[in-house]
């Protein structure tokens, strides 16, 4: 039986921060013999923006290679064969950076394919649009992995929602710190600890 879709949502928010309209639970994921999930990326039509959405595949493989010895993806040139479509929208009326797409059976197994959305941006203060596009990417195959959003504000995963202080300066300058430097290792722990309950019960 399939579950409802989930659309996981980021949005540019006032607080600088990430919010999701619905929460992955933590029990969805792939099957080990799935990996590595093929995956398409449409063309942004700027090249300095493609490169950036890649080294962040680059990024999960090298990490997923270390936390699950398996890489996370590879890339193929037709779209129909792909289990994760990256694509742009010209878009521009929302508030949204980036939305994941996804539906998962009963046991949390995702049904592919898992579909990324990315919306127009501008670079944000000292964020270049390549690193902007790189933390979008990178946050939101996440998502395509079955990660859910953390409390961690230095995690490309940050964030749950109502869970930073930006009160806090040292917690605001943590969250900010990784914003401007985003990087997929941050959130090796929670792949590795994820991925041991998931195929606990789906091998």
């Amino acid at each position: 039986m399939r579950r409802p879709l989930l659309a996981i949502a980021l949005l540019l928010a006032a607080t600088l921060a990430h919010a999701s309209d619905i929460e992955l639970t933590g029990a969805e994921g792939h099957p080990r013999e799935r990996f590595p999930l093929t995956i398409h990326l449409a063309s942004s039509g700027e090249p300095s923006l493609d490169a950036a959405g890649r080294r962040a595949v680059a990024d999960w493989n090298g990490v997923a290679e270390t936390a699950l010895g398996v890489r996370a993806f590879t890339e193929v040139a037709v779209r129909d064969t792909a289990q994760v479509l990256i694509g742009f929208t010209s878009d521009d009326a929302t508030r949204l950076m980036g939305l994941t797409q996804i539906s998962a059976e009963t046991r949390g197994v995702i049904m592919p394919p898992v579909r990324v959305t990315v919306f127009p941006m501008q670079a944000r203060g000292q964020t270049p649009r390549e690193v902007l596009l790189y933390q979008i990417v990178a946050h939101e195959l996440g998502h395509a992995l079955g990660l859910e959003h953390t409390r961690d504000p230095r995690s490309l995963m940050c964030c749950v929602t109502g869970s930073i202080d930006f009160n806090d300066p040292v917690v605001r300058e943590a969250y900010i710190a990784a914003r401007r430097q985003p990087e997929v290792r941050t959130a090796a722990a929670q792949l590795a600890e994820h991925y041991a309950r998931f195929w606990k019960r789906v091998p």
